[in-house]
């Protein structure tokens, strides 16, 4: 187990899937960018317009990939009340009072404000400060996958025979045909990239799905599973609640300043809801109370 400065540790298993993630996003740009662009016909739209798309859509998804590992939402760095408070909780691990929505992680070792899950693909929590960059790099990340499926499935055809049952079956299980000699070795490679932009397509896009529909209902995963939604707002302040006041230029550049309007010690919640007192869930592990929830 690796330590990350002083924030938070990343385990083995986190270690292999942010190195994965970016070999696999790095390895797709190059294969559409330098093989599959030059194999097809550039259709309505230039060659240098799709290759301009891809480079926007590509530090989209690295710059924000960056600033979801960045930015951190932890409450280590704030001095929290001594005096538990009205709708906050004692969380067991830190010793610390913990504010509604902050719980406690076992992996990055800390309380962080309005914790979402832990992401194995960044090696850190999603919670109220990284939340925006986590949404936008999905949904970049699934628009990419697409836009490289659309032209894969111009490419991979003529390379696979046309379109047809074996040619289907062969982009399903390519290592089963290359290793039966049915494939050569870089019709193998072109099949495997072509295969991990559409899965990554229809995962990713799962995801970017899910966390959307709980943007809009502003929920955590957790208050999502418990059915709370005490700090339902309308929509549109939802989205400001989660993406921050300019969440429109957070889709262009992710350098773009939207604050938000929580810093986490407290959050409004509509008129009818009862108090915030939901608390996770706790159970004894090994020598410490941990909580167990994505």
């Amino acid at each position: 187990m690796m330590e990350r400065g002083r924030r938070w540790k990343v385990t083995t298993s986190d270690a292999f899937s942010v190195a994965f993630l970016i070999t696999a996003v790095l390895s797709v740009f190059y294969f559409e960018i330098f093989v599959v662009l030059y194999g097809v016909e550039g259709g309505y739209f230039p060659r240098p317009l799709h290759v301009l798309n891809a480079f926007f859509i590509l530090s989209n998804i690295l710059g924000n990939y960056i600033m979801v590992i960045m930015t951190d939402s932890s409450t280590k760095k704030i001095t929290l009340p001594v005096l538990l408070k009205p709708t906050w909780h004692l969380c067991p691990i830190c010793q610390v009072n913990a504010p509604p929505r902050a719980y406690h992680c076992d992996k990055c070792n800390c309380c962080l404000f309005k914790r979402d899950h832990h992401c194995t693909f960044a090696g850190c929590c999603i919670g109220l400060k990284n939340f925006r960059y986590f949404l936008v790099f999905l949904f970049y990340l699934s628009l990419g996958c697409f836009y490289a499926t659309v032209f894969n499935m111009y490419f991979i055809w003529d390379y696979l025979g046309g379109f047809s049952l074996f040619s289907v079956i062969a982009h399903i299980v390519p290592f089963v045909f290359w290793l039966f000699g049915y494939l050569c070795f870089r019709v193998f490679i072109y099949t495997m990239l072509s295969m991990l932009a559409l899965v990554g397509f229809l995962f990713v896009g799962n995801l970017f799905v899910f966390h959307v529909q709980n943007m809009l209902r502003n929920q955590t995963t957790f208050e999502k599973n418990t059915g709370s939604r005490i700090y339902d707002l309308g929509w549109k302040q939802n989205i400001v609640e989660c993406l921050g006041e300019n969440y429109i230029r957070v889709f262009i550049c992710p350098l773009c300043v939207s604050p938000l309007p929580s810093d986490g010690l407290s959050f409004v919640a509509h008129q009818n809801a009862p108090s915030p007192t939901l608390q996770p869930p706790l159970k004894v592990a090994r020598n410490n109370l941990r909580q167990r929830h994505s």
